[in-house]
Order: structure tokens, then C-alpha cells, then sequence
């Protein structure tokens, strides 16, 4: 914005002095000399802008105009240039806004001087007509007055959005200063809540792990029955029949364990698009390890046909969380159910965790899910299970109630933003 109007002043500037060439008789060689000179100045002016050097084309334009004034209160005096007061503040004004305090004062000073110096000459050449000398000393007083004034406005007008700048300047570094710590904050706790997802993850591993031995028992005697087989056969047919069977076994006893280390895995969260139904119904296997052979496991999909938003490794993290804590509920025995709904086709996904155990108070359902509260004795829970479980479902854009009573067990809703399936 400075550097057009600075432009368009030079332009202007270059026409006067173009037209005080041509128009008109002259004053006098050197005026034509400086007005030329002027003329080449307004163009070194205009180059300089367009090299992006705003303060040396300011500099120079002020160093011609004061010198054209100059010339003008020499030739004519005071008392002709009273009329054109406004255009030779303008120096003045360009000094004080785009050269600093100190060029202001100068350029005020400059400007007074010469005013002076026109004044002189007025009361010189009527100097034995009082009158006249009288007009030249108010001429004065009233024009070095009007520069003065406006010099100290300007002054303080700059000094003031100096210092607003300078203010400006501080808060933006203070808050800038606050943003990298707000985003290191920030970091920080994401990585320790992928921490924290990594150490419920592990602890649920463990509640995996006699349910994986289990079967695993399982798949190792049916390997070695297989051998068995094939070593006491010398029928190829049946040798070969053997090893594939011991193939096969050992192939689904890879398969568990490497869910279990895939489950395990501390990895970043990669949400995207899941067949709810589809999704929840491959991590049946995985959550009847969980129950021992008094708990009747169901789980009822409901033929929902609804996509979430959801990362698969912290959707497994949550159900697991919910039945393991039911498991705990259950020592006895009883029933876990998941049921899947969908109320709305592509609104929410509605997946309802309900168990038989002993059930909650008031008090504890409030508090489940809370970081760190926990009713199991000291050394038994970290009370975080329920707690992480709750934050990843509200991070997903979810949302998780409790209903539980004093002995007739705990239903946990998870309502997750859900869209339909595309068509077939």
C-alpha cells in the first residue's frame, strides 16, 4: 500500500516538473537544471521501488521535494507559497511514516528553515514598509506553526502505533511460544495415550493367553496324532493324508499366534472404513477365549449391513475390554451377550455388551468409567480398562452409557456415527 502511493506520488511529482519545463517561460537556468535533475530523481525513485527498496525511493523523493522547496522560498519568498502549505508537508508526512522520528524532525526543521528564509526575503525587499515586514513575521509564525503541529501529531501518532506494534509483536511471539507448547503438550499426550492403549492391550494378551494354551494343547495333539498316524502307515496315501493334516494344524496354530502378536503390536491408529458387522463377528473366536465353559457366549449381528469409521485393531481393544470385564463379573458363570442393531440405516451402530454378574451400584456405575477407579483389591486392576475403552469409542465421534444395578449385571450401550453399506 506504501509503495503505490509512493508511486503515484512520483508520478505526479514527475509531471509538475515536466510541465514547469514546457509551459510557460522559465525562472531561470537553474531551475530548468533542477527541475531536469528532479525528473531523474522521480525515475531512480520509481526503480528503486521496483526493486522493492521502499525506503531509499522514500528517502530520495523527500531529498527532491525539500530541494525543489528549497529553490522555490530562494526565488520567491514566503509570501507566494503560502497557498501550497499542504503539498509541502507532504516530505514531511512521507518521513515521519515510512523514515523514522529522527527524519520527520529533520525534514520539519528543513522545511521551517526555509520558511525563514522566505520570510527574510519578503521583509528585505519591504523592508522600509513595516507593514510588510509585519506580513512576513506572521507569515511565519503561522506557516512554521502549521508544520510543527503537524510534525508533532505525526510524531506521536507513530510513536503510539509503534508501540502498538511493538505490543502486537510481543503477544504474537507469546503466542506462538504458547502454540509449541500447546502442540507439544499435545504430542505428549498422544503418545501417552498410545502408551497407555499398548499396556491395556498387553494386559489383555494375558487374559488371552490361557485361552490361546487351550487351544493350542489342542493343536499340537492333533499334530502329533497326525504323526503318530503317519509313522506307524506305510501307505503313502495315508503318510501323505498325515502330513497334510499335520499341515493344516500347524497352519491354524501359526494363525493364533500371530493374532495374538497382531493384536499385541504398538502401532498408530489407522481408522477407516469396517463392515460393522463383518468386523465384530471375526473377533468372535478371539473373545470366547475369554469365557470358560460356564459363561454362554452369544453374539447376534442382526443382519446389520452399516459401515463405521473406526480403526479394527481399537475396536477389537474396546470389545475386549468390555468382556474382559464381564469375565471378572462372572466368576461363577452366566451369560455374555453382544448384539449388534442399527435403528437408523446410516446413522449410528448401536452395539449393546450386556452380562449376568453381580452387577454395579449407583455409585460405581457413575465412576466405571473413570481413569483409575476400580473396586477390585490392590494389585488386581489398574482401573484403566474401562476408562480407555470409553475414550477411544469418544474419539471415534462415539459414545458409551452404562446400566448395571446390584445383582442383575451390567449392559454397556456403544453408539458409533455409522453409514450404509453400498449396494450389492
Amino acid at each position: 500500500m506504501a509503495a503505490m502511493m509512493l508511486r503515484l506520488l512520483l508520478l505526479v511529482a514527475g509531471y509538475r516538473l515536466l510541465a514547469l519545463l514546457w509551459s510557460g517561460p522559465s525562472p531561470g537556468p537553474l531551475v530548468r537544471v533542477l527541475a531536469v535533475g528532479g525528473m531523474l530523481a522521480c525515475l531512480a525513485s520509481l526503480e528503486l521501488l521496483r526493486r522493492q527498496r521502499l525506503q531509499a525511493a522514500a528517502l530520495l523523493f523527500v531529498l527532491l521535494n525539500l530541494l525543489l522547496t528549497s529553490v522555490a522560498y530562494g526565488y520567491w519568498g514566503l509570501r507566494s507559497q503560502m497557498q501550497g502549505q499542504l503539498l509541502q508537508l507532504l516530505p514531511v508526512l512521507l518521513a515521519g511514516a515510512l523514515l523514522g522520528r529522527r527524519a520527520l524532525w529533520l525534514a520539519a526543521g528543513w522545511l521551517c528553515a526555509l520558511m525563514a528564509l522566505g520570510a527574510w526575503l519578503d521583509a528585505a525587499a519591504g523592508f522600509y514598509f513595516p507593514a510588510r515586514v509585519e506580513l512576513a513575521v506572521r507569515d511565519l509564525a503561522l506557516a512554521g506553526f502549521g508544520v510543527l503541529l503537524a510534525a508533532f501529531v505525526l510524531d506521536q501518532s507513530m510513536a503510539s502505533l509503534r508501540e502498538n506494534l511493538r505490543i502486537a509483536r510481543r503477544r504474537g511471539i507469546d503466542l506462538a511460544r504458547k502454540r509449541d507448547e500447546l502442540q507439544l503438550e499435545m504430542q505428549e499426550k498422544e503418545r501417552s495415550r498410545e502408551q497407555l492403549v499398548h499396556a491395556l492391550k498387553i494386559e489383555n494378551v494375558g487374559r488371552l493367553a490361557s485361552g490361546v494354551a487351550h487351544d493350542f494343547n489342542h493343536l499340537l495333539a492333533l499334530i502329533m496324532g497326525y504323526a503318530g498316524k503317519g509313522r506307524r502307515s506305510d501307505d503313502p496315501a495315508e503318510l501323505k493324508a498325515a502330513l497334510s493334516g499335520v499341515e493344516s494344524a500347524a497352519r491354524r496354530a501359526g494363525a493364533v499366534t500371530r493374532r495374538l502378536l497382531d493384536f499385541s503390536r504398538q502401532e498408530v491408529a489407522r481408522p477407516q472404513l469396517l463392515d460393522a458387522a463383518a468386523t465384530i463377528a471375526a473377533m468372535e473366536p478371539m473373545l470366547r477365549q475369554l469365557f470358560d465353559a460356564r459363561v454362554a457366549f452369544a453374539l447376534d449381528t442382526a443382519q446389520v449391513r452399516c459401515r463405521i469409521h473406526f480403526d479394527p485393531a481399537q475396536l477389537e481393544l474396546v470389545l475386549l475390554s468390555l468382556a474382559a470385564n464381564a469375565q471378572q463379573a462372572m466368576p461363577e458363570g452366566g451369560s455374555f451377550r453382544l448384539v449388534l442393531s442399527c435403528p437408523a440405516p446410516g446413522d449410528e451402530l448401536h452395539v449393546e455388551v450386556r452380562d449376568s454378574g453381580h452387577g454395579m451400584s449407583e455409585d460405581v456405575r457413575r465412576r466405571c468409567l473413570e481413569p483409575f477407579f476400580t473396586t477390585k483389591p490392590s494389585g488386581q486392576g489398574t482401573g484403566l480398562g474401562l476408562a480407555v475403552a470409553a475414550n477411544l469409542v469418544e474419539a471415534g465421534g462415539g459414545r458409551i452409557t452404562v446400566e448395571s444395578a446390584p445383582g442383575q449385571g451390567a449392559c454397556f450401550h456403544l453408539w458409533l456415527p455409522a453409514r450404509p453399506l453400498p449396494a450389492a
